[in-house]
């Protein structure tokens, strides 16, 4: 079944079978939001192992292929040593350009220069997502998410009203931060960890002592 697929690709795409799939069905499953796998380098890898299999009719589709892997999700080193070097996607100028762009994305993430919303950087949905809330100074003003994965934290989203001293708890899909000081304190936030949104939330009761 296709969640089968999903969920056993580490295993599934070092098959011949995995190698012999058509174009539009390999493109499915590594764009897939809910693919389950350790590593993005085992999406890249299984990328350019489907095009190097029939490398003379398949080549072309190469650029295809890239924009399904979250290319500046894969490891610095990885990115810059393996990927950027790869002599099959220097020959093709769209690939070169999507991983010159993912680049920059990296280079934006490790620099903590601002949120990165290129679908290359989009972080594919997980059972478990563990997010920090911080920042540059006292004042905690983003939310970042720590890719275990690559070992690294990614900035997701700003917090319109920097504060300290706040509460903040995950339900379901949002994490929420409620009070502290430099804040509204009677309207919470709310951050969609998939959407990574940030509306107000409802105001709270406000109690005051006699």
């Amino acid at each position: 079944s296709w969640g089968m697929c999903l969920s056993n690709f580490p295993a599934i795409c070092k098959t011949d079978d995995f190698l012999q799939l058509p174009k539009d069905m390999v493109v499915k499953l590594l764009s897939h939001e809910e693919l389950e796998t350790e590593d993005e380098r085992l999406v890249y890898e299984a990328a350019l192992n489907w095009i190097n299999y029939d490398l003379e009719r398949r080549h072309c589709q190469l650029p295809e292929l890239l924009r399904t892997v979250r290319l500046a999700l894969l490891p610095a080193i990885f990115l810059m040593e393996n990927v950027s070097t790869e002599e099959l996607i220097n020959a093709q100028a769209k690939s070169k350009e999507l991983v010159d762009e993912a680049i920059r994305c990296k280079l934006k993430i490790l620099q903590n220069d601002g949120v990165v919303n290129s679908p290359c950087a989009r972080p594919r949905k997980t059972s478990h997502a563990l997010f920090l809330l911080g920042g540059q100074t006292f004042m905690c003003d983003k939310l970042y998410l720590v890719d275990q994965k690559a070992k690294e934290i990614i900035p997701k989203a700003d917090i319109p009203s920097p504060r300290k001293e706040f509460s903040a708890c995950a339900i379901g899909c949002k994490v929420f931060i409620t009070g502290g000081r430099g804040s509204e304190m009677a309207c919470p936030k709310m951050y969609g960890s998939m959407t990574l949104s940030t509306r107000n939330g409802p105001k709270l009761l406000q109690c005051s002592s006699p």
